[in-house]
């Protein structure tokens, strides 16, 4: 059995899973990519506005579904109601995720959410583009540069994956490096999922 036949086995059995658990609605299996998404019933959906007409919230159900058809498992998961605790909202592929949308073309946007999605645990955050004007490659790697020579960032980063979503497809998606040096393991930045245009923070700078 090939391993796409293991995670597409995998993501069924899911879903027959929460099918039966009454805490999750919308649970939704896709035959042709062996995708599946569900979320919990006690997920906030921002109700606010966004820039193209659509709620906020509803950013995350596109996500869902571009994510669910490439093939993933992507659960939205019930959100903490202790003030001022805000967890990221699911999994994706078992990994904790966020989901951020970038509405503005201002050059602190994508590092500023990348900030926020370290500070709510998650390990992989996908960035929405609710415009197509909004997206270039070129600002993902600024942003990640911003994020990655932030004097406040942890010593251990929790995020290693990053989602990038435009026009109703998966963009790119970009994997943390790391090298290990004389015991530690050094932060040298991501890199896109071929290999290719990898942003890099020199060893000097990085953290350890």
């Amino acid at each position: 059995m090939r391993g796409s036949d293991y995670q597409r086995e995998e993501n069924y059995n899911e879903f027959l899973r929460l099918q039966q658990n009454d805490d999750y609605i919308d649970v939704t299996y896709d035959e042709q990519s062996g995708g599946v998404s569900a979320v919990h019933k006690l997920h906030k959906f921002a109700k606010k506005q966004g820039i193209n007409g659509m709620r906020q919230g509803d950013y995350e159900l596109v996500v869902l579904d571009v994510l669910r058809k490439s093939g993933h498992r992507v659960i939205l998961e019930g959100e903490s109601n202790t003030p001022g605790v805000k967890t990221f909202d699911g999994y994706y592929d078992d990994i904790p995720m966020e989901i951020k949308a970038i509405e503005g073309k201002g050059i602190w946007a994508i590092s500023t959410k990348l900030r926020y999605a370290e500070r709510q645990h998650a390990k992989c955050v996908v960035l929405y583009f609710p415009k197509d004007d909004l997206y270039s490659e070129e600002r993902i790697i600024d942003g990640l540069g911003k994020y990655m020579a932030n004097p406040d960032q942890p010593k251990e980063l929790n995020i290693c994956k990053l989602i990038t979503i435009c026009s109703g497809r998966v963009l790119k998606t970009w994997y943390k490096k790391t090298t290990p040096i004389e015991g530690w393991s050094i932060q040298e930045g991501f890199r896109r999922e071929n290999g290719a245009n990898s942003y890099t923070l020199s060893p000097s700078n990085a953290k350890v």
